[in-house]
């Protein structure tokens, strides 16, 4: 009788483990620019989008002096990274987003804000430094809507108006704003007011995640050939026994 071999199914399980350690640890890289060395190329560029602090034609070495003669270097990230509230009228009662003096959104916002927060939340504008592939430099400029019940978290909205609840890896996994070589300057915790935490550097858009569909297809391909295995000993078997009496 010709024997053949088969994959028991406990090594199939052990392969797929296996594979699936392995992948887990393949995370996405993070970019090469530490958040020290992107706050210096901020410093010095003369040419950044959007500006909040725009050089009036000064050289990068003016600009580096005029920061340096008004704040430290802690206090300038405070203030370019941290969230500014967008202030309402005290004697009012509701929110109007889009009217109030702090810092008007657009119409997506206002309205997503209003979805997500109610007429009673909050709003904060926060800016976020984001380096291009081509090593251009941007500021652009993302909102926190705050429900009056602190007990909830807040959202991160974007300049179109579409709404993160997941904080930065759900912006990073699904904004259309940015690409997956844009690196952001940002803090971890990006829905955080006025803001603390660590301050970090990642690219601004995730890659697809294939890993599943590669240990999917893995499984497939192990499952199937088990059954071809198995199907083609039980056929050699029968074979060489012979028909039942």
């Amino acid at each position: 009788m010709t024997s053949a071999t088969c994959l028991r199914p406990g090594a199939v399980a052990a392969i797929t483990a296996l594979l699936v350690l392995l992948l887990a640890s393949c995370g996405s890289p993070e970019p090469e620019t530490p958040p020290g060395k992107l706050f210096t190329e901020y410093f010095r560029s003369t040419d950044v989008k959007n500006d909040r602090f725009p050089s009036d034609g000064g050289t990068g070495e003016d600009r580096i002096a005029n920061f340096a003669a008004h704040y430290t270097a802690e206090e300038f990230q405070g203030v370019l990274l941290g969230a500014t509230p967008c202030s309402k009228d005290a004697a009012e009662t509701d929110y109007d987003y889009q009217s109030n003096t702090g810092c008007p959104p657009s119409s997506s916002v206002s309205a997503a804000a209003r979805d997500f927060a109610g007429s009673k939340g909050e709003l904060f504008r926060r800016s976020v430094l984001v380096q291009h592939e081509d090593g251009a430099l941007e500021l652009i400029t993302l909102h926190v809507a705050q429900p009056p019940d602190k007990s909830k978290s807040p959202a991160l909205i974007d300049a179109n108006g579409e709404t993160y609840t997941g904080g930065l890896e759900d912006f990073r996994e699904n904004n259309d704003l940015l690409g997956q070589e844009d690196v952001i300057l940002t803090l971890r915790d990006i829905t955080s007011v006025p803001g603390e935490g660590e301050i970090v550097t990642v690219f601004g858009h995730t890659p697809p995640d294939w890993r599943l569909w590669f240990i999917g297809g893995v499984v497939t391909v192990l499952v199937l050939g088990l059954w071809l295995t198995l199907s083609r000993r039980r056929r050699t078997r029968t074979a060489t026994d012979g028909p039942p009496d």
